[in-house]
């Protein structure tokens, strides 16, 4: 086999030769969906985390925390920089989603985004915050200021309208930049789909917990109610109990703690 192709070039110098500027070529975007859960009241609420743009385009619409992947990182290097910026955190779940490749989704110019989920623990960003380690001005790769605001809002999905609660009210769709009323509907039905067959679920939540905890976590994913018995029953597989009970917030026995089986299998 000749090592040559049709022109006499062996691939160095196809290579040394080769003009990237020949072709167009899209840009690529990252974009992470950032999940936590709100345990303060007595039913648990889904949150995201959204930024507010205050640049063109959508100036002042809210947006999923993304930014333009780097020459000499990868996709997911990428999305792992930009929940770091975002939360001062690393090592917690993230999973990809989904690629966006409308033609027209960016008005700048051609752009793909590649999505991913993070799922984050209530736990773990209090002590994030508490140590100092999450960002109160976000930053761009360059290390200038980007002013946008960030903001955790309770997330559901209210007959057929995906709906957004935070500190500056309800938003919906029309509130959102680009295509991430979309992206934010697809992450809610993929975790609506996997918390069953999937152990995703434990993710946003600390080592230890109670079964309301548990089955609270689950009504705010699924929103619905669950039958407590059945719930347990289902959950058997999944969890084991501690030698460990909870302090009683109120009058009442304490519950024990319980832990995500290690050696099951998914």
């Amino acid at each position: 086999m000749s090592g040559k192709n049709a022109q006499g070039l062996t691939e160095q110098e196809f290579l040394n030769s080769y003009n990237p500027e020949k072709y167009e070529h899209p840009s690529v975007t990252v974009d992470t969906l950032i999940f936590t859960v709100d345990k303060s009241g007595e039913d648990y609420h889904l949150q995201i985390l959204l930024v507010r743009r205050e640049d063109h385009p959508f100036l002042h619409k809210w947006a999923v925390p993304g930014g333009f992947v780097g020459m000499k990182e990868s996709v997911e290097q990428a999305a792992v920089r930009k929940l770091e910026e975002e939360t001062g955190l690393r090592d917690t779940y993230l999973e990809q989603l989904y690629t966006w490749g409308d033609v027209e989704r960016d008005p700048r110019t051609r752009i793909i985004s590649v999505s991913y989920i993070a799922l984050i623990p209530r736990e773990t960003l209090l002590c994030a915050e508490k140590e100092g380690r999450c960002p109160a001005v976000l930053t761009t790769r360059e290390g200038k200021q980007d002013m946008r605001r960030a903001a955790w809002h309770h997330v559901s999905i209210r007959e057929g309208r995906l709906q957004l609660q935070g500190g500056n009210g309800v938003l919906d769709e029309k509130d959102l930049a680009f295509d991430h009323g979309r992206m934010i509907r697809l992450a809610l039905e993929r975790m609506k789909n996997k918390v069953f067959y999937t152990d995703i679920a434990f993710k946003l939540l600390p080592e230890k917990f109670t079964f309301p905890e548990l089955q609270r976590l689950y009504e705010a994913i699924l929103e619905e109610k669950l039958h407590a018995p059945n719930f347990r029953r289902d959950m058997k597989k999944w969890v084991e109990q501690t030698d460990e009970k909870c302090k009683p917030q109120k009058a009442g026995k304490p519950a024990w703690y319980f832990k995500r089986r290690q050696n099951e299998k998914h």
